[in-house]
């Protein structure tokens, strides 16, 4: 199980880094093509339209890809959860000085908060069937990303610009979900994550623009404690062994971006 995990993670990563290599390949080609005919509306100096520093306030949906199934090698709590809802802010630098054709760097510092409430659950050592669920159970998480993006632009015109980029950094995920006679997985844990995302920025001011993009996100190796009862301990007391699993959610968010 271990190695079939492994294998699965090994995939995931290079499925997405051979995606951004080609991504990056294609756009590279096209703007070294297009580059000499391209007007930038948005080179230097400073008082250029597009300052380098900017700020972007964001929020959407985060909708988890199958179910997760939380094992410790023996049994398996195997989780549905419900579309969630995704909110955050960032700080990003652009390099104006770096452009490769119509393509220009920007790397930004994100945080984040992203919450699930449980559908189902179907915890193996019971048989199969759905368990019944506590009220208000949940996954929650808050997460640093360092980001780098390419802006394509002047690809389309009009103000509209694609970009497209991802990030690596950590989430701080939270597990209140009780099942069952007083069962619970009840912890805290600091997990890898990582991202590869696509969008389209729309020019509103010289300094603001509001954006929309998609984005594959997994928080790899997501562990949590299963407790049996409620007390003296928070979430139980009784320690049944550490159950983890990678999440894989699609992020879907919008928000504006203002530069200064």
């Amino acid at each position: 199980m271990e190695l079939t995990r492994a294998g699965s993670r090994l995939a995931k990563f290079t499925l997405a880094a051979g995606l951004l290599a080609a991504m990056g390949t294609i756009a590279s080609t096209q703007a070294a093509d297009l580059g000499g005919s391209i007007k930038d509306d948005y080179a230097e100096p400073q008082s250029s339209p597009l300052k380098r520093w900017y700020v972007s306030i964001q929020g959407g949906g985060a909708f988890t890809l199958d179910d997760v199934d939380f094992s410790n090698g023996q049994t398996t709590v195997r989780t549905d959860f419900d579309s969630g809802f995704t909110f955050g802010a960032a700080l990003g630098y652009r390099w104006n000085n770096l452009k490769f054709g119509v393509l220009v760097p920007r790397t930004e510092v994100e945080v984040n908060y992203t919450e699930n409430e449980v559908n189902s659950l179907d915890f193996s050592g019971n048989g199969r069937g759905n368990e019944r669920l506590g009220a208000d159970s949940k996954i929650s998480s808050v997460g640093v990303l360092f980001n780098l993006f390419f802006d394509a632009r002047n690809a389309f015109g009009h103000g509209i610009t694609p970009y497209f980029g991802g990030g690596i950094g950590f989430n701080v995920v939270n597990h209140d979900i009780l099942y069952g006679n007083a069962i619970n997985l009840s912890d805290e844990d600091t997990a890898f994550a990582w991202h590869v995302t696509a969008g389209l920025d729309f020019k509103v001011t010289e300094t603001s623009s509001l954006f929309v993009d998609v984005g594959y996100h997994q928080a790899v190796d997501v562990g949590s404690v299963r407790r049996q009862g409620l007390g003296p301990a928070p979430g139980g007391a009784a320690n049944n062994g550490t159950f983890e699993d990678d999440i894989d959610s699609i992020v879907v968010k919008g928000g504006l971006r203002v530069s200064f």
